[in-house]
Parts: structure tokens; sequence; C-alpha cells
């Protein structure tokens, strides 16, 4: 059942590639802003409909892509025997910031400690990948890009 409207603004129809582009948007911005901690979660909630965008189109998102070529590379060196990560064990770990920001957990985990930048950065990358992969054009990539290059590779 749909909430009573406040009759400020009428209905908007998106498609999935929409929100999450004008997530990504929203997310490079508050990352360049230094605004790290709602980055990560607006960048993880962009990146979580791209990759099943991807999935939707029968192609791996570029997180699944990644535990597959970590995979591939164990096996063919042969440290996969000295006992490897899972998949779920990687992707769980890549996306325990997010998570751990969603969800309240045990008390135990409280308080949380994280670099929000570094999150930021991977979770934003990560979503861009996916976007390229869908031909979803993203108006302030090249200002992510900028903002690396000028604060982290100088």
């Amino acid at each position: 059942m749909k909430s009573p409207s406040l009759g400020y603004e009428d209905d908007t129809t998106l498609s999935k590639n929409e929100v999450a582009q004008i997530q990504l948007v929203e997310a490079i911005s508050l990352f360049i802003a230094h605004r790290f901690l709602p980055a990560i979660t607006l960048a993880g909630a962009a990146e979580e409909i791209l990759g099943n965008l991807l999935v939707r189109n029968s192609e791996l998102p570029v997180i699944k892509k990644s535990t597959k070529a970590i995979e591939m590379l164990l096996q063919r060196t042969g440290l996969a025997a000295m006992g490897a990560k899972s998949e779920k064990e990687m992707v769980d770990g890549w996306n325990a910031t997010r998570n751990s920001m969603k969800h309240l957990g045990d008390p135990e985990d409280d308080p949380i400690t994280l670099n929000l930048c570094d999150d930021a950065y991977w979770m934003i990358r990560r979503a861009l990948a996916n976007a390229q992969k869908l031909q979803i054009s993203i108006s302030n990539a090249q200002d992510f890009e900028s903002w690396i290059i000028i604060n982290v590779n100088t």
C-alpha cells in the first residue's frame, strides 16, 4: 500500500538504471565534498542495482569478476590449497563497511572502526565499473578521477 502523499510533488517514474545513475552521481558529489559516509551508502546501493542489472543481462558484475579472477590466480599458483576464502567470504569482506552501516548487528560490533575515504573510494570504483559495463554515463565520473589525482596521487 502506498503512503499518503504530502502533495508537494507528483510521482516520478524511474528505471532501475536511472535510480542507480542518480545514486552514483550523488555519491561522487558527496565524496568530492569529503562526505564519505553517505557516499558509501549511496554508492553501495548503486553498485548493488548495477550489479543486478548486469546479472539480468547474463554478465558478471565487477565484484563477481574480481572473485573469479582471484580464485583462478590462487588455483594457478597452487595457493588455493592453503585455505583461500570462498567467493561469499570475499564479497562479505568487501561489503563489510556498507553492511555494518546498514544493519544494527551485535552489541559488541558497536562502535565500528573504518576508513571512510577508502571504503567510499572502493564502493564508487566498483559502481563505476558496473555502470561502464552497462554503458550508463555518469556525469561526474571525471570529477572523481580528478579528485583522486589531485588529492591522493601527489
